[in-house]
C-alpha cells in the first residue's frame, strides 16, 4: 500500500476515504479496493485540478461524468505531456461516479 501526498491549494478540504466509502463503491464495482479508490481520487485532484478548479463531485450525474471524463483525460494528456491511460481514466470515472452523484433519497 502506498502513501499519497496531495500538494495543491485545492486540497484544503481533503477528506480521507474510509471503508464506508469502499463499501459504497463496491455496491457498483464488487472487489474494488480502498487503494484503487484513493488512486482515482489522487488522479482526479492532481490532473483535473491542474487545468481548472475541481468541480464538486455532485455537480454531474453518473452519465455526465462518463461523458466529461474521457475528453478531459485526453486534454490533460496533451497539456501535461503525460499518459493517464485507460486504467487511470477508469479509476477517475469510478471515483467521481460513486463518490459524487447523489442517490435518490439522499
Amino acid at each position: 500500500m502506498g502513501i499519497y501526498l496531495i500538494g495543491c491549494s485545492a486540497s484544503k478540504n481533503v477528506v480521507a476515504l474510509s471503508q464506508a466509502d469502499v463499501d459504497r463503491v463496491q455496491t457498483k464495482y464488487p472487489g474494488y479496493t480502498l487503494a484503487e479508490l484513493n488512486e482515482g481520487k489522487v488522479l482526479y485532484e492532481k490532473h483535473c485540478g491542474n487545468c481548472h478548479g475541481l468541480k464538486p463531485l455532485n455537480s454531474q450525474s453518473e452519465q455526465g461524468w462518463n461523458n466529461v471524463v474521457p475528453p478531459m483525460v485526453q486534454k490533460a494528456n496533451k497539456k501535461e505531456g503525460i499518459e493517464i491511460g485507460k486504467r487511470g481514466e477508469d479509476l477517475i470515472i469510478k471515483y467521481v461516479t460513486t463518490m459524487g452523484p447523489l442517490k435518490k433519497g439522499q
